[in-house]
């Protein structure tokens, strides 16, 4: 019995000893060094994203050419027109502006 008594007591102060832990000074150099280089992520932009720039341009270049027709009376189908395209232009820079999760 004092064989297994023996036997039991080494087993218990093997589970209660606590384990040395030894990380060697370079460890995160090496483990750096094993990745292997990021490349660089280039988003891509959607046909919507390019056709609102472009709808946002033009409508900048449409009031630019429209602005010196323009008298400030809703009777005047310029003002209209530049009421319109100016309402167009914050719709386009709203859509644009939004953040997308998608991807």
């Amino acid at each position: 019995m004092s064989d297994a008594n023996e036997f039991e007591g080494a087993i218990t102060r093997a589970l209660d000893r606590k384990p040395e832990v030894v990380v060697p000074a370079d460890f995160a150099a090496k483990v750096r060094a094993a990745l292997p280089a990021k490349p660089k992520v280039r988003t891509q932009r959607s046909v919507g994203q390019i056709t609102a720039g472009v709808a946002a341009v033009g409508l900048v270049l449409a009031l630019c050419w429209l602005a010196p027709h323009v008298r400030p009376s809703f009777g005047s189908m310029a003002f209209d027109l530049e009421m319109v395209l100016v309402v167009e232009l914050m719709g386009v820079a709203a859509w644009l502006g939004m953040r997308r999760s998608d991807g």
